[in-house]
């Protein structure tokens, strides 16, 4: 496996934890509970023995699609004896290295494209059965690699290594580079954003999943106000922007 390496804003190595990192142990009650909420949800919505494959995508750009996927995952390795791997598969807008505070240096699309091992590109994170592979370099063929059969060889080797495989995908209502993941997984979470996200965006988004007979497992809204448990008047916001996660399963 490969070391962990953490880096600041600007690329230098041993920052601290990334700042959108949700520490499961440490932070606000109620987005703690939040995120195990959706872990809980997700467990039972996929009935299988062996590895279970979830894709997160969105209708568009800076949704929390990146940042949710990161935060499910770790809160499903703070199981007891869970291993679980994130793989960054938006090649066009790749974030997971960031949002995990890792340096990307070999990556997904270097494996795919022959010019590493297998072992150079699975990374260590914070949490200790949480691992990493960051996308490594913005290919000019990003579908196509996602599609291809080495990919699939890929996925098959890395389900007899961990217990769930989590996929961050390009926004569906941006690219369709990820269909061939979503056929891969077990199904796909879609994420919107309270205020931002639009009912035909979501829409469309859901035509087109259906329509490409992809599961969806649900839709985790982030971003949203949710009432201060002393003061009910009040509202409060998670101050990273990625606020409580609603989720609204199928």
């Amino acid at each position: 496996m490969g070391k962990r390496k953490k880096v600041d804003s600007k690329g230098n190595s041993n920052a601290k934890s990334a700042e959108n990192l949700v520490d499961l142990e440490t932070t606000n009650f109620q987005i703690r509970e939040s995120y195990k909420f959706v872990r809980t949800n997700l467990m039972y919505s996929i009935i299988k023995k062996g590895c279970k494959k979830i894709a997160f995508t969105s209708s568009g750009k800076s949704e929390g699609k990146t940042v949710t996927s990161v935060n499910i995952g770790s809160a499903f390795a703070q199981q007891v004896d869970t291993k679980v791997l994130i793989v960054d598969c938006d090649l066009r807008r790749p974030m997971v290295h960031s949002a995990l505070g890792l340096k990307p240096e070999l990556g997904i699309a270097n494996y795919l494209n022959d010019e590493c091992e297998l072992e150079d590109i699975i990374i260590d994170t914070r949490y200790e059965n949480l691992k990493a592979v960051c996308y490594g370099a913005i290919p000019p063929n990003p579908s196509e690699l996602l599609a291809s059969n080495s990919m699939l060889e890929f996925i098959k080797a890395m389900e007899k290594e961990f217990d769930y495989i989590i996929f961050d995908t390009p926004p569906i209502g941006v690219v369709m580079d990820a269909l061939p993941i979503f056929r891969y997984s077990d199904g796909v979470v879609v994420i919107v954003k309270h205020n931002s996200t639009t009912y035909p965006e979501l829409k469309r988004t859901h035509e087109m999943l259906k329509r490409n007979d992809v599961k969806i497992l649900g839709i985790v809204m982030n971003d949203v106000e949710i009432l201060s448990s002393k003061k009910y008047s009040k509202y409060k916001k998670y101050k990273s922007g990625y606020g409580y996660y609603g989720y609204y399963g199928y």
